[in-house]
């Protein structure tokens, strides 16, 4: 295509890019824009090519220029543009440049380095031999020049970034110093490496021949896999790489998830530092009946005391609160309220974790008092040099009887009216 041929925006971005795609480096902008002299204007040219780096057609450099005169510290921008990977794929789509017959084959492996040394290049040369005997078609740049007379080296880097399925790229101090400064071949070929890496993940592979280091790995490189092959084992996952096999089997992902077992938050609980009133416990001792109706009954009562503290007990005073006229009237106690107090002396240590049972006065109800009584609740209180436990029992609760049919709690409908002689 030549500038004559141009109609349109099309034809003009087609244009630049063969253009570009002649160049073996990235071209000066300014050096473009001169040779291009679109019609549009130096502002609308670039727009244009930066356009094309969106769309990523084009690649784009900038480094620090020279010294612009007369202002101290003041550099001019060295803005270079080449064509992309992406580029050379769309003028081979659309028979721009000469692309490889349909049923062509497409290659294997390409072997990419920098001429660094004499060795460094016959050991590039002996590892793609190793890969070759080990049933891979490797190539690199010698094998082209010894089956060609005047090899296209530009047209080559071109054809390795399209044209084979695998680059491998060795890296050296070399590499880096002219990969990083875009310098000569290897300078262009990172510019299209970069480019085209994000989207061919699996196509491009690392390799050194020495220990791994900053010294020499690129900068836009570097947190990227790269395989040491000084370390044998690391070449059974670099076959694994070229032939896009996983050399660790996981299992399928399985139907389900397991169950959690969650751990419930207790109750927030102050801790017990004093005895605990555990129960009171009352049976039916005797009782006396006219009619199958009482007239009175007679309760035991067992008071039982529990030590959930890490402390031993052994000095306290415990207090009983019974309905007036419920016990013996030569039981000694106190009058409060309509309640008969009892006070009893603890005595026996209370050691941790014992519950201790201390039998008390036993409590009668007469028909008399029964509606009253089973309206009302004992009291028991124990006091220790941590303080005062207490706790009411009602008596409705606690009282029960037993005959054939089972256990009953205490009703007045048991009991003969008051007023019964």
């Amino acid at each position: 295509m030549e500038k004559s041929d141009v109609k349109n925006k099309e034809d003009f971005i087609q244009l630049i890019l063969l253009e570009l795609n002649n160049k073996v480096h990235h071209i000066p902008f300014g050096d473009f824009f001169m040779e291009m002299g679109p019609s549009g204007g130096i502002d609308s040219f670039r727009s244009m090519l930066d356009e094309l780096c969106e769309e990523g057609l084009l690649v784009k450099t900038t480094q620090p220029g020279s010294n612009v005169p007369g202002l101290p510290g003041l550099k001019t921008l060295d803005l270079r543009y080449g064509i992309s990977v992406k580029g050379i794929r769309y003028l081979k789509d659309n028979g721009l440049i000469q692309s490889k017959a349909n049923n062509e084959m497409k290659k294997e492996i390409f072997v990419t380095y920098s001429w660094d040394s004499e060795k460094h290049i016959e050991k590039v040369m002996s590892f793609t031999n190793l890969l070759r005997d080990q049933g891979f078609d490797a190539e690199m740049d010698k094998l082209h020049t010894q089956n060609e007379t005047a090899t296209d080296f530009y047209k080559m880097m071109h054809q390795a970034m399209t044209d084979y399925d695998k680059v491998i790229v060795v890296l050296s101090k070399g590499y880096k110093e002219k990969a990083e400064n875009f310098k000569g071949g290897v300078g262009n070929e990172y510019g299209l490496i970069l480019k085209d890496i994000e989207s061919q993940k699996n196509k491009y592979i690392l390799i050194s021949f020495g220990p791994i280091s900053d010294d020499i790995t690129p900068l836009s490189f570097k947190g990227r896999h790269i395989f040491d092959l000084t370390n044998k084992k690391n070449l059974n996952e670099l076959y694994a790489k070229l032939q896009n096999i996983k050399t660790i089997e996981f299992a399928e992902v399985g139907p389900q998830k397991p169950a959690i077992e969650k751990v419930a938050i207790p109750m927030f609980a102050v801790a017990n530092t004093n005895l605990k009133i555990a129960n009171l416990v009352a049976r039916m001792d005797n009782g006396s009946q006219y009619g199958q109706l009482y007239t009175k009954m007679e309760f035991e009562l067992n008071l039982e005391i529990l030590n959930e503290t890490q402390e031993t007990f052994s000095d306290y005073n415990i207090e009983i609160a019974y309905p007036v006229n419920a016990t013996n009237f030569d039981v000694n106690a106190r009058i409060e309220n309509n309640m008969k107090i009892i006070a009893l002396d603890g005595g026996t240590k209370i050691f941790p974790g014992q519950t201790r049972t201390i039998k008390l006065e036993n409590l009668t109800i007469r028909n008399a008092n029964a509606a009253d009584f089973l309206g009302t609740a004992m009291v028991v209180r124990i006091f220790t040099q941590h303080g005062k436990a207490e706790r009411n029992f009602p008596l409705n609760e606690i009282l029960t009887m037993k005959d054939v049919y089972g256990e009953h709690k205490l009703t007045t409908d048991m009991f003969h009216d008051k007023n019964y002689r």
